[in-house]
């Protein structure tokens, strides 16, 4: 063979580089085909550890010194650093980029964003536009590096990076093409996992507001303040806030106060400082609530000069992160439910502001229910107020013409007859029981009914005493759960005057003595079965024996019988025996 059929050493060498190159491409091949098998199944537990595996095990196979993942929050403007392995001896910087702003590295984001690599081969040749970037690396002691976005589904999660730091590192498109292989299976495996904890962490709010719903429903009106304290307590601590507090409006729109506060351990409260506020001053956040929308600030620094009341509220109060959602009632927002971020910024779905919104709605029909029931618990005390005057001042009219007709018996008690001054007696006492009644029903909490036993003992001694009759005749009260409305009242407690009187006057002459019952109890088939019954002289009957009802009192007896739709039976049984039957109650 002649010696220009030889291969040269250079076409050996370039062989050689060649075949390690394809059996290099084969072993990277092959990494990446047994990590993405680890990473088919991995659940949310092991996923972090499956991470940093993946990258101290295409780090040592690079041999580079540093690999990590970066992952974007979810409106993109900051990242944070969540994954990293170093080789031995390396300083780690995971610490160092945690809730950065995205847009400190413009030029970087915008390749990510695009779904681009970031290949920088030597950083001391990076363009002016990169000086940002380029600084941050020579802080790193980065010689050359790599970036790859992480991408599912078009959306863009983050980057993984490789770093060089003893000396710079060529990436051929091959290598730069499998690690972009690497991102997607990254991004598949997170995305994955922030889907199963988004649902997950979904379903569990949307059972807190369930649960949160139904305690509100059922919570009487005097413990809401407690209840509305215990909710947000429960809704900060789940997602992981640490302050969360409800602000009301004053009636006139004027002021603004904080009525309740949830703060995590060892976050300052503000409560009492939070009071009286002027709404005015609040324009750029009240724009948002007073229409009833959220009003969601993801980083407190970035708020326009025209939130600059706002701005230094929120950082006197050290919130990174905050949302407020209204309360509104009857198309009016009354107030706002609030949630603040002050260790660190949060990030909030849609998903979790639309039931924010429905906690904000929950409560807002809360607050709507209590000062319905306020109001109209103001009414019912100007009304009672206003009925037991009413009691009071008809009581004493009651009085006055009973002293009048007092006044006027003794003014003709020397020229008139005993039956006239008989007269002037049973007239004060039948005024005498109806003003009973409403004195009873003015010293009572119940309006609507009254107790007849209670009314009865008070009434029926003054009766006795005032016939004079002393000790002689003994009465027996039995009216035991026995109440009348007005209508029916005042009929009956002038029936039982008559009776009464009628038993003292007539029953037991010559200061005979004896008994005197009285008893009412509810009928079998509804109404109340009245009896006064006297063991004294009886009626007095014709010679056929029957009984003379014909005195006025027995008359206005039957007349008051009637407007209680009942009826009247009267008897001879040894004494006088009275029976009055009536349905009408109320």
């Amino acid at each position: 063979m002649e010696s220009g059929d030889e291969p040269s050493v250079e076409q050996a060498q370039e062989d050689l580089q060649s075949m390690n190159e394809l059996r290099y491409l084969e072993q990277f091949e092959d990494l990446i085909i047994t990590l993405s098998g680890r990473f088919v199944n991995v659940g949310s537990r092991d996923l972090d550890a499956e991470i940093n595996h993946a990258l101290q095990a295409i780090g040592s196979f690079a041999a580079v010194e540093r690999s990590y993942v970066f992952q974007f929050s979810a409106d993109r403007r900051r990242f944070t650093n969540t994954h990293e392995w170093c080789a031995a001896g390396v300083k780690p910087m995971i610490d160092r980029l945690q809730d950065a702003p995205a847009d400190q590295f413009h030029w970087a984001l915008q390749l990510f964003l695009r779904g681009e690599e970031l290949y920088v081969e030597d950083v001391d040749k990076l363009p002016p536009e990169a000086a940002v970037v380029k600084e941050e690396l020579v802080i790193q002691g980065i010689r050359s590096m790599v970036n790859v976005p992480l991408v599912c589904d078009g959306k863009v999660l983050g980057f993984v990076g490789f770093d060089a730091l003893r000396r710079p590192k060529i990436w051929t498109t091959k290598h730069r093409n499998l690690l972009k292989v690497v991102g997607e299976i990254i991004a598949g495996a997170i995305e994955r996992e922030h889907k199963t904890a988004a649902l997950s962490h979904q379903l569990e709010l949307e059972q807190l507001v369930a649960d949160i719903s139904t305690h509100f429903i059922n919570v009487p009106i005097s413990q809401l303040d407690n209840e509305i304290g215990v909710s947000i307590k429960r809704i900060g601590e789940f997602t992981g806030v640490d302050r969360s507090y409800v602000f009301s409006i004053s009636n006139d729109r004027a002021c603004m106060n904080n009525t309740h506060e949830w703060c995590a351990e060892g976050v300052e409260p503000h409560i009492d400082r939070l009071q009286g506020l002027p709404v005015a001053e609040f324009g750029y956040s009240m724009q948002w609530l007073k229409q009833g929308d959220v009003f969601h600030v993801p980083d407190v620094a970035e708020l326009p000069p025209e939130a600059e009341r706002e701005r230094k509220e929120f950082e006197s109060e050290g919130i990174r992160t905050l949302v407020n959602v209204p309360i509104m009632a009857r198309q009016m927002m009354i107030g706002f439910l609030g949630f603040d971020a002050v260790h660190a910024r949060k990030s909030w779905s849609e998903e979790d502001i639309r039931l924010l919104k429905l906690i904000g709605e929950i409560i807002a029909n809360a607050l709507d229910r209590k000062a319905i029931e306020e109001r109209l618990q103001g009414s019912l005390r100007d009304k009672e107020v206003l009925l037991r005057e009413i009691h009071h001042r008809v009581k004493n009219n009651m009085q006055v013409v009973n002293s009048l007709l007092f006044l006027q018996e003794q003014a003709v008690h020397d020229r008139v007859d005993a039956i006239a001054l008989d007269a002037f007696k049973q007239s004060r006492a039948r005024i005498k029981a109806m003003a009973t009644i409403h004195d009873r029903l003015y010293r009572s909490s119940e309006y609507a009914s009254i107790d007849f036993e209670e009314y009865l003992n008070a009434l029926v001694p003054e009766l006795v005493t005032s016939y004079g009759t002393g000790s002689q005749i003994k009465i027996e009260i039995s009216a035991e759960g026995i109440k009348l409305g007005l209508d029916a009242a005042v009929p009956c407690a002038l029936i039982i005057n008559e009776l009464i009187t009628n038993s003292l006057k007539h029953a037991f002459p010559r200061g005979e003595q004896g008994r005197i019952k009285l008893t009412m109890d509810h009928r079998p088939g509804g109404g109340v079965r009245l009896v006064v019954a006297d063991n004294g002289t009886g009626m007095p009957t014709t010679e056929g024996q029957q009984m003379l009802p014909k005195t006025l009192g027995l008359q206005l007896v039957t007349d008051l019988a009637r407007q209680l739709d009942g009826s009247v039976t009267v008897s001879n049984m040894q004494g006088t025996h009275v029976q009055v039957d009536f349905s009408r109650v109320e």
